[in-house]
């Protein structure tokens, strides 16, 4: 049995097959930490090895009872058959592992694992370490050298980069997809302004799976926000680019990508245009979003024009030319007046404070201003924090629309890769038939090619 889970893009694969399939999975998705059974342990090395970080758990959580109710509740449904998976029984104990681990480790922010997808062998050309590593698809034993993924990959979107490795993994075995690629590609070469356009919007999107998972975990930084929003934003010409093409492929894509109009408005509005990292540092929350806000900043953002306002004023209504606002920790801020002009002190005034040449009064309105101001950071950020909050709320509601998204657009970069790699290297289409024949006229190496060049 076998699953993939990963917590940063909400990923989540399930497979299961002999161990000779298992050890080709483990090469394909490489994972950074891998599960199994503590009794297992010894078949586990014998069978792939000490070169993966593992972790044993306990036997009770490797059940199908319990895999299944675990993923049953996750998803909140009352079957597996949407997701293709209910008759994999050891996938299904496999994913519900993974799920007990994340809560073990407390990670109980996963909303952003929003679905479960099965690993079908039969679609794909399954590669065993040792064809990985003598075609060096991904590494090699020679110093600087380059290997494959470094010729093709010419991805702009880190979920491009992604899936790229992905497909050069797992290479697709059916005519169909493999054309439907192809076509695409085809017509990218065709239409270079075309591809232009979407490569200029693309590099405005960012890690955007990674961003909506931060969303999930309540992790997403004010400035990340912003950049969902330009993300976002950057998908709006990208889907009428695929949708006004002659290609199938790209309209389909164009169907399916949601801008998501309203967070981008409501992000607009809420945030300000260039937060800091940190909500701590402030002024994450834009004007206009919340009135009690807006008051409490302007009495911490205009207090020493207040206190001078007043301290002027009183020295008119007095006639105490030397008066002076000032402010204690003991009874906070007083007005000061010399011994000269303390006759001139009006009786509304309340003498708290006696000095060898002078002495200091309160009033209600400097109290009422003190009420108000000691504090005002604190209740600014309070609220700040609150209404950044909400509104990491409010998007959760779209994880699994931006997901989707996020793939789609790493989909299209990856055959915009293609279509950049071809017209670079002046490679050509293959054709596709189903037959034992491999006919290669005028064959380059990719990888030699580069490495001598």
């Amino acid at each position: 049995m076998f699953h993939f889970l990963d917590v940063s893009t909400g990923e989540f694969f399930v497979a299961e097959g002999s161990v000779e399939y298992i050890d080709k999975l483990l090469q394909s998705f490489r994972p950074s930490e891998v599960l199994f059974q503590k009794n297992k342990k010894k078949l586990f090395l014998d069978s792939f090895g000490d070169k993966f970080y593992s972790y044993g758990l306990d036997d009770w959580a490797f059940t199908h009872e319990f895999g299944s109710e675990s993923l049953l509740k996750h998803f909140g449904t009352k079957s597996l058959k949407g997701f293709g998976i209910e008759n994999l029984v050891q996938g299904i104990i496999a994913a519900g592992a993974a799920l007990h681990y994340l809560a073990d480790t407390q990670h109980d922010k996963v909303k952003h694992i929003s679905t479960i997808s099965r690993i079908e062998e039969e679609k794909y050309v399954w590669l065993d370490r040792f064809t990985i590593r003598n075609l060096e698809l991904f590494g090699s034993h020679n110093d600087n050298a380059r290997t494959l993924i470094d010729i093709i990959d010419q991805t702009i979107s880190p979920m491009g980069s992604r899936m790229l490795k992905r497909w050069l993994a797992l290479p697709l075995k059916d005519k169909a997809p493999i054309d439907e690629r192809l076509e695409v590609v085809d017509y990218f070469l065709q239409h270079p302004e075309l591809t232009d356009s979407i490569s200029q919007n693309m590099e405005l999107i960012g890690d955007l799976e990674r961003i909506i998972s931060k969303v999930a975990t309540a992790r997403i930084s004010p400035k990340e926000v912003v950049q969902l929003k330009r993300a976002l934003s950057a998908i709006e010409p990208i889907k009428l680019i695929c949708d006004q093409s002659k290609n199938k492929s790209l309209q389909k894509i164009a169907e399916q990508l949601n801008p998501c109009r309203s967070v981008i408005d409501r992000i607009e509005k809420e945030i300000t245009q260039d937060p800091p990292y940190l909500i701590a540092k402030g002024n994450v929350i834009a004007e206009g979003v919340n009135a009690d806000l807006d008051d409490l900043r302007a009495i911490s953002f205009s207090g020493k024009d207040y206190l001078l306002q007043i301290q002027q004023r009183e020295s008119e209504r007095t006639g105490i030319p030397s008066l002076k606002v000032a402010f204690n920790n003991v009874f906070g801020y007083y007005l000061e007046v010399t011994n000269t002009h303390k006759d001139k002190v009006p009786t509304e005034w309340m003498r708290k404070q006696t000095l060898t040449n002078a002495e200091r009064y309160i009033t209600e309105e400097l109290k009422q201003y003190e009420e108000k101001i000691l504090g005002a950071e604190e209740k600014i950020m309070a609220l700040e924090t609150k209404l950044f909050s909400d509104l990491i709320l409010s998007l959760t509601d779209y994880i699994a629309v931006i997901q989707l998204n996020a793939s789609l657009i790493g989909r299209l970069d990856c055959l915009l890769s293609f279509a950049t790699i071809a017209q670079k290297n002046n490679y050509v289409r293959p054709h596709i038939l189903e037959n034992k024949i491999l006919d290669i006229k005028d064959g380059r190496h990719p990888v030699i090619e580069n490495n001598y060049q």
